[in-house]
């Protein structure tokens, strides 16, 4: 059977970059002042990026139904029977179910793949999820073939402002007591160990510290071996340049990317965070 890869606008695609590698995309949405908007259409990055230095606070909520609802169209139209969906960990949204019921509704059939993650590693899983469906893979094999490297990946962050994350409940309850304690620098973790959550690994009492904890802990894995490494940032481009250079001397047989959060995730995080991704082969 034909089968169609679908994420959402949390890995970082636009709809045009989505479109030229043929994956599909629906958008997550971002709401500010009561007003919604659609993520990657009606506000880039940028926007959301001002909208922060001016002191917003927005929101963010999964796709619309509409939304949904086209996409599964669009998709049963392209003579496909079934989809994956690899939307961002179902630990921080039901975005995963909600592709589930429209795919099922548009009587298509429907596999989730959980990566526990979202920005650039989400868009690293879908780009292997498309890569085994070309293969001609049923959605359970495709499934089953990227899990199996799910498991050796993870997301490492240093937020500027941890209150952004709290304030939009995305902590577990640990992480979001260390949202309180003041003067220090908590870090947190995404991957299968956390279920999906961001939760605190470690706390120190400097931006720096934690940034090269960080590093320090991902090129421990990393070492010699072949993977990706994703330095993705919320308007410190200089900064994550600095780490993204560090780690290509630590870890010689990967692949290092530098690259923007975006919109719908820096909602979470605030300005001036530092995350790292990666998934080793």
């Amino acid at each position: 059977m034909k089968t169609a890869i679908l994420t959402d606008s949390g890995c970082g695609l636009t709809p045009q970059q989505a479109k030229e590698y043929g994956i599909y995309l629906v958008p997550l949405q971002v709401i500010d002042e009561n007003v919604s908007y659609q993520d990657g259409l009606d506000m880039t990055t940028e926007d959301l990026y001002e909208r922060l230095r001016q002191q917003h606070t927005p929101k963010t909520s999964m796709p619309n139904g509409e939304s949904l609802e086209k996409v599964m169209k669009e998709i049963r139209e392209a003579g496909y029977e079934d989809v994956v969906g690899v939307p961002l960990s179902s630990g921080l949204s039901s975005t995963g179910n909600a592709m589930r019921m429209a795919a099922e509704e548009e009587g298509l059939g429907f596999a989730l793949l959980e990566t526990y993650t979202t920005c650039d590693l989400q868009f690293h899983n879908a780009k292997l999820a498309l890569e085994f469906a070309q293969q001609g893979l049923s959605k359970e094999d495709i499934v089953k073939e990227v899990e199996k490297k799910v498991v050796n990946s993870a997301s490492l962050i240093v937020p500027n402002d941890i209150q952004h994350l709290k304030r939009g409940g995305r902590l577990t309850p640990v992480a979001a007591a260390a949202a309180n304690l003041l003067k220090i620098k908590p870090i947190l973790k995404i991957d299968p160990s956390t279920n999906g959550r961001i939760d605190v690994i470690d706390k120190v009492r400097t931006e720096k510290k934690a940034i090269s904890k960080v590093v320090d802990d991902v090129c421990d894995v990393i070492k010699d071996a072949q993977g990706d490494i994703f330095v993705i940032h919320s308007d410190c481009l200089s900064k994550a340049e600095e780490i993204q250079e560090e780690i290509r001397k630590r870890c010689p047989n990967a692949n290092v990317h530098c690259n923007l959060i975006c919109a719908v995730i820096s909602a979470h995080t605030g300005l001036d965070c530092i995350a790292i991704q990666y998934m080793k082969k």
